[in-house]
């Protein structure tokens, strides 16, 4: 049905016909449902640590203030919104894997040799993305927004609101830390070349000041410049780490 071209004991190289949209479909298919799998995995493993999570998540509401739940259902709601987020940070690496094996079918062994072994930098680069919104970037907008406008008016958030709002936050930011891996995965596959992201820097840098002024929690400049910084430096880490490759 399809034939291949070994070009070298390391590499072999598709060259078969190509998917019709209906093979595309049941292939995007199979690899949603692994990466539904491979999250569900992840929830079961994080409900084991559950309480444990939700009790540091808490921490972040600022001092004299907290939290409440209205519906029956508000608390488990939350939970389960933090154990989905945990269940994406065990299955991170599954996911990206899924979505490069998806959109390159054509890898050659050797590329996919240096997929595999970035693949455990993915955890890493999403982890620190979720720690420096948690201890960097939440306490301080928390506290602005907590404390913002008169202090007749009383802020007491619902469990969900602000369950939901922190684990969005800390999900996009994680998913941000991601860019030196995709930097270093396109120039590595020779999709993207290392002059071709070197030219285009500025607007790179402008297109990551408009992400984070999307995913920042805040309209504080500061607050704004704390996300896109680290973002861009992520951004030339990967630039770095495919001129050495």
């Amino acid at each position: 049905m399809t034939t291949q071209q070994v070009d070298s004991e390391d590499e072999v190289e598709y060259t078969g016909e190509e998917m019709t949209l209906t093979e595309h479909l049941a292939e995007l298919r199979s690899r949603l449902i692994k990466c539904v799998i491979g999250v569900v995995i992840g929830m079961v493993i994080s409900f084991g640590f559950i309480q444990q999570i939700m009790e540091i998540l808490l921490r972040l509401v600022p001092p004299k203030y907290h939290t409440i739940a209205i519906t029956p259902l508000e608390k488990f709601g939350a939970y389960m919104k933090v154990a989905f987020l945990c269940g994406i940070v065990l299955a991170m690496p599954l996911l990206v894997y899924q979505a490069i094996a998806f959109i390159s079918p054509g890898l050659t062994r050797r590329e996919r040799r240096y997929v595999f072994r970035a693949l455990p930098a993915v955890t890493g680069l999403f982890m620190m993305g979720i720690a420096f919104g948690y201890f960097v970037v939440m306490p301080r907008a928390l506290n602005w927004l907590f404390g913002f406008g008169t202090a007749q008016i009383e802020v007491t958030p619902r469990i969900s609101n602000f369950i939901s709002f922190v684990v969005n936050f800390l999900l996009a930011i994680g998913i941000s830390f991601l860019t030196p891996f995709f930097v270093y995965i396109l120039i590595k596959l020779n999709v993207v070349s290392v002059r071709k992201f070197t030219s285009i820097r500025r607007y790179v840098f402008i297109g990551i000041l408009v992400i984070a002024a999307i995913i920042t929690p805040t309209w504080d400049p500061v607050n704004l410049m704390i996300v896109a910084i680290p973002m861009y430096l992520l951004f030339e880490l990967g630039i770095l780490l495919g001129r050495i490759a």
